[in-house]
């Protein structure tokens, strides 16, 4: 479905990223991860250690991966640091960690991909929100915040990028590999109308696939990953 395709995915040695990138793998992509971990990787051609807060570390991984691979075809925006403050107790330290991981983060390497994309002909863009943003959330209002930035920026790009062929969208996933660790603040499947969290494999990695290949028609969309929840807990 991807044959040909070099796919670069942030945060892609993490609990989703680690499922994104099996997938695109599985539909035939060439898959560089790019996170501040590189170390933990499956399945994929590269794993370029990368903090996403730094201008010039993201232009030295897209250059490696477009010398090494190709042209960039799918960006993928996983990455996402922040810390778990009450509104009245965050600082700056906190949102600015939020901001500068999030859309900033997400907003250069959409601009350092552009250009690739563009060469070939098109390319998909699927970057990260949350239903933190958009239904609220306690104890993440940086966070939440920063995602809701996220979706403005992707549809700003879908409309100025259209002509270009290069679809932008957003997921909103409740997935993980490790639901003991989501359920350390009570269990999560609980408020999931269909009673489980997601795969980061079989149902985040499949839709993005699917944003990446047969759905690029489909832009400045935000997609929920997440049972029919509405809901981050």
């Amino acid at each position: 479905m991807l044959n040909g395709d070099v796919a670069l995915v942030t945060g892609g040695t993490g609990d989703i990223g680690r499922g994104v990138c099996r997938a695109l793998t599985k539909a035939g992509a060439t898959v560089v991860a790019v996170d501040l971990n590189a170390t933990r990787a499956e399945g994929v051609a590269r794993v370029i250690e990368c903090d996403v807060t730094d201008a010039i570390a993201c232009q030295s991984a897209v250059r490696e991966a477009v010398t090494d691979f190709g042209e960039v075809g799918t960006l993928v925006n996983l990455a996402q640091q922040w810390t778990r403050q009450p509104l009245v107790d965050s600082t700056d330290d906190d949102w600015n960690l939020a901001y500068a991981s999030g859309p900033l983060a997400t907003c250069r390497m959409m601009q350092l991909c552009y250009p690739h994309m563009k060469a070939r002909g098109g390319g998909a863009i699927v970057n990260c929100g949350s239903t933190a943003g958009t239904t609220g959330g306690a104890g993440g209002v940086a966070y939440a915040a920063a995602k809701e930035a996220i979706r403005g920026l992707t549809k700003g790009a879908a409309v100025e990028w259209a002509p270009d062929n290069i679809s932008v969208n957003v997921i909103c996933p409740l997935a993980t590999h490790d639901p003991d660790r989501w359920n350390a603040h009570g269990n999560v499947a609980e408020g999931v109308p269909m009673g489980r969290l997601g795969d980061p494999e079989t149902d985040v990695g499949a839709l993005v696939v699917f944003l990446a290949g047969p759905g690029r028609f489909v832009t400045g969309r935000t997609l929920f990953v997440d049972g029919g929840s509405g809901t981050f807990r």
